[in-house]
C-alpha cells in the first residue's frame, strides 16, 4: 500500500513539475523516483515521437528539462516536436513560427551538447522536415549532410545517426545513399536494426522499379496508392496518353453538316455538368483529366461526376487498370474475356465469377503482377508506391516499350 502511494506521489510531483515548466518556470526539480531522470524521459519521448504521438513526446522532453535545464537532448527533442507540429499546421504563418522555434531549440541543444550526437541529428531532421517536398534536395541536402557528419564524428558507432540520415536521403529521393546508410545500421547492429531492415527492403524495391520522373519518385514513397496516385503513375511514368493516342486509329468525320448558326443558344455548354466535380485545386487534376479521357477501366469518373481522388486502390482494382491499359495499347479486345467461364479459380482467394478475375489472370500470366508465396493473389490488399512502380516496369517490358 505504501508502495502504491509512493508511485502516486511521484506521478503527482512529475505532473506538477511539468505544468510548472510548461508555464515558463525555469527552476529545476528533484527527481521523484529512480526512473525519473532526464535520460529516461528523453528516451521515452523519442519512442513517442517515432510513434507519431507528438503531445506525449513533448511532455517527456519537457519533463527531462524540468530535471536539468541544460540537458541538451531535451532541447533536441523539443526541436523535433515543434518541427512536426509545423508540418501539421494548417496555415503558413503558424508553420513558419513553429519551424523558427524548432531551429532555436536545435541550436540551443548544439550549444549545450557540442560533443554528443543528438543535437546534430535533431537539427538535420528539422531541416529535412522543413524542406522535403517544397524545395529541390540540392538546395538543402548539403546542410543536412553537414549536421549528420558532425553527429557521426561525435559518435562513429551511432546507429541512429546513420538510420536518420538514410531516412533523410530517402525523402530527398537519393535512394542509393539511403540504402548504403540502412546497410551500415545493419552492420553496426547497435539499434534501429528492424527499422533499417524494413527501409532497406523498401529502397531496394524502389531502385528495382527505377522511377524516371519526379512524380514517380514521389509515388515511390507512398505507402498506399490512391486513385489520384494511379492516374499520375500511368500518365507520368508510362505516358499512357501518348501510347494510346498513337495506337488508336484516327477517326475522321466524313459526313456533311450545315454551318452552325452563331446566334443559336448552345444548350449543352450552358447546362451540361462538368465531367469531374471534385478535382478543383487538387495536385493531380491534370493527370486525372488525361486518364479519364482515355476511358481506362478502374479510373473512370463515378456516375455523379466525382472521381474520389483519395480513395485507396487494392490489387484487384489495379489488375483491372493494367489489363485495360494492355487492351488500349494493343487493341486486342479478346484479352478482356479470355478467362471468363473458368470453372475453377487459379487463386484460392479469388472467385472466378469476380469482376477482377479475368484481369488478375491476365496480369499474372504475363508476369506483370505476381501471386504470393502461398498462391493467394491478395486481391483486397492495398498497393504501395514501390509495388505499383514495379508493376508498371514489368508492364512496359511486356509491351516492349523500353
Amino acid at each position: 500500500m505504501k508502495h502504491i502511494s509512493t508511485i502516486r506521489l511521484t506521478a503527482v510531483i512529475s505532473m506538477a513539475a511539468l505544468v510548472a515548466f510548461m508555464a515558463g518556470c525555469a527552476k529545476t526539480r528533484k527527481a521523484g523516483g529512480y526512473m525519473d531522470t532526464p535520460e529516461t524521459h528523453y528516451k521515452q519521448g523519442m519512442k513517442y515521437f517515432d510513434q507519431d504521438k507528438i503531445d506525449q513526446a513533448e511532455q517527456e522532453f519537457k519533463l527531462a528539462l524540468s530535471l536539468d535545464a541544460k540537458f541538451a537532448p531535451g532541447y533536441a527533442g523539443c526541436a523535433l516536436t515543434s518541427a512536426k507540429k509545423a508540418q501539421q499546421a494548417t496555415d503558413e504563418k503558424t508553420s513558419e513560427k513553429l519551424f523558427k522555434e524548432a531551429h532555436k531549440n536545435a541550436d540551443k541543444a548544439k550549444d549545450l551538447g557540442p560533443k554528443i550526437s543528438e543535437p546534430f541529428i535533431a537539427k538535420a531532421m528539422v531541416i529535412t522536415m522543413e524542406n522535403e517536398g517544397k524545395k529541390p534536395a540540392r538546395e538543402w541536402i548539403k546542410q543536412v549532410e553537414s549536421e549528420y557528419e558532425r553527429a557521426i564524428k561525435n559518435d562513429p558507432q551511432n546507429a541512429e545517426a546513420y538510420y536518420r540520415r538514410g531516412y533523410c536521403y530517402k525523402k530527398a529521393y537519393l535512394f542509393s545513399e539511403a540504402k548504403a546508410d540502412f546497410s551500415k545500421v545493419l552492420d553496426l547492429d547497435k539499434g534501429f536494426t528492424n527499422e533499417a531492415d524494413r527501409e532497406f527492403k523498401l529502397v531496394n524495391d524502389i531502385e528495382r522499379a527505377a522511377p524516371g520522373t519526379d512524380v514517380g519518385k514521389r509515388i515511390a514513397l507512398v505507402e498506399k496508392m490512391s486513385r489520384a496516385d494511379m492516374a499520375a503513375l500511368f500518365i507520368s511514368e508510362m505516358k499512357l496518353d501518348k501510347l494510346v493516342t498513337k495506337k488508336r486509329p484516327k477517326k475522321y468525320d466524313t459526313g456533311f453538316a450545315a454551318p452552325a448558326d452563331s446566334r443559336a443558344m448552345n444548350v449543352d455548354s450552358t447546362v451540361k455538368m462538368a465531367e469531374i466535380t471534385d478535382m478543383n485545386g487538387h495536385w493531380a487534376k491534370n493527370f486525372v483529366m488525361d486518364i479519364v479521357n482515355l476511358g481506362i477501366r478502374g479510373l473512370e469518373p463515378y456516375p455523379d461526376h466525382t472521381f474520389h481522388p483519395e480513395q485507396l486502390v487494392n490489387r484487384g482494382e489495379y489488375a483491372i487498370m493494367v489489363e485495360d491499359a494492355i487492351i488500349a495499347i494493343t487493341g486486342d479486345e479478346t484479352i478482356a474475356t479470355k478467362y471468363v467461364g473458368d470453372a475453377q479459380s487459379r487463386f484460392p482467394d479469388v472467385n472466378p465469377s469476380h469482376p477482377a478475375y479475368n484481369a488478375i489472370c491476365t496480369s499474372a500470366d504475363r508476369g506483370i503482377m505476381q501471386a504470393e508465396i502461398n498462391g493467394e493473389f491478395g486481391m483486397d490488399k492495398s498497393v504501395s508506391g514501390p509495388d505499383a512502380l514495379l508493376v508498371i516496369r514489368r508492364l512496359k517490358n511486356f509491351l516492349k516499350l523500353e
